[in-house]
């Protein structure tokens, strides 16, 4: 279950990191992130989790603000929850669950029918429901906006609820990851501090197992030549040491592949809007707009996904990890 979610969030919301050197980068102010021309308005796709879906994105003064799922008959079956507190913004998406059991659900649609007659009632609209936490982002911003820390929780969804007593709704808090960034020029991460936690599933206080990396990404001017990965070492967490090099290949400007240890990441062009990423043998493909941003993704597997974008500037990006967009994934702005 955890590489099901894992896999289905990455593809949806963290589908990320275009990596592309151009004239355009040369008036990038120090610690300042660029306006963008349009800003994703709405994506539609399927995947194993959610079936087929769609994001309706909204925003306040250019301020992710909501976002609501529907399934493919057009029912709500999901949202965004946006908190804001001491520089910190929570960013929650959240399933609608039945709030009661299938028993209840049993016996509410035998009075339905009895009441109102067969055919003359929607049992799915009298259903209570409740949100639960499907994915959940903190974004720590500094007085400039920048982000300086991002915080992932990954929750696992039940496929049984239970009957009766045994009835349980709640999903169950997974891992988390931590990653707390370091800018260098423009809006360029140089550095990135990451944790990573496990938890048990009866205890979502304290962390069961905890694992600290440390990226160095090492540039050429503009270009990241090379991504070194450390990992804290078990006798001394003021000592690391390398366990990965990761070597970036370009090709005129484009990046075509990143290369390390067991990690193989290949970007194959079919033309200059249409690529395909062979992530240590997972082919995805991908179709990007004018503006880089990626508009349609098939991974092969039924996982696809189809995004309209609106004329403005947003802050969709505080809902992936922001190093993935110098990795060389196409992303969603």
């Amino acid at each position: 279950m955890r590489t099901i979610l894992r896999n289905m969030i990455c593809l949806l919301l963290l589908v990320m990191g275009w990596v592309a050197c151009n004239d355009d980068d040369d008036n990038i102010e120090v610690g300042v992130r660029p306006i963008n021309p349009v800003r994703v308005s709405e994506i539609a796709g399927h995947n194993d989790h959610w079936g087929d879906y769609t994001l309706k994105i909204q925003y306040v003064n250019d301020k992710l603000e909501n976002m609501s799922r529907y399934d493919k008959n057009g029912r709500r079956k999901g949202g965004l929850s946006v908190t804001k507190e001491q520089g910190v913004i929570t960013y929650a998406v959240n399933d609608y669950v039945n709030n009661v059991d299938a028993d209840s659900i049993a016996r509410l649609d035998l009075w339905l029918k009895g009441k109102y007659g067969v055919g003359n009632y929607s049992l799915e609209d009298s259903i209570p429901v409740i949100a639960r936490t499907l994915y959940k982002v903190d974004v720590t911003l500094d007085e400039e906006s920048m982000v300086t820390q991002q915080v992932f929780s990954y929750y696992i969804p039940k496929t049984d609820f239970g009957l009766g007593d045994d009835f349980d709704n709640t999903y169950t808090l997974d891992y988390k990851e931590t990653f707390i960034y370091e800018y260098g020029e423009g809006a360029s991460i140089v550095n990135v501090r990451s944790f990573y936690d496990t938890f048990a599933p009866d205890d979502a206080q304290n962390y069961e197992t905890r694992t600290l990396y440390k990226y160095e990404y090492v540039y050429d001017g503009k270009r990241i030549m090379k991504n070194r990965i450390y990992q804290v070492n078990n006798h001394s967490e003021s000592s690391w040491d390398l366990i990965n090099d990761r070597m970036y290949t370009y090709s005129g400007n484009n990046l075509v592949s990143v290369k390390g240890d067991g990690y193989s990441l290949d970007r194959n062009y079919s033309d200059a809007r249409t690529l395909s990423l062979n992530l240590n043998g997972e082919i995805t493909s991908y179709v990007l707009n004018e503006y880089n941003f990626l508009i349609k993704s098939d991974n092969g597997k039924g996982e696809v996904m189809n995004v309209t974008y609106e004329p403005g500037n947003g802050n969709f990006y505080h809902m992936y990890r922001l190093d993935r967009e110098q990795e060389g994934f196409p992303v969603i702005k």
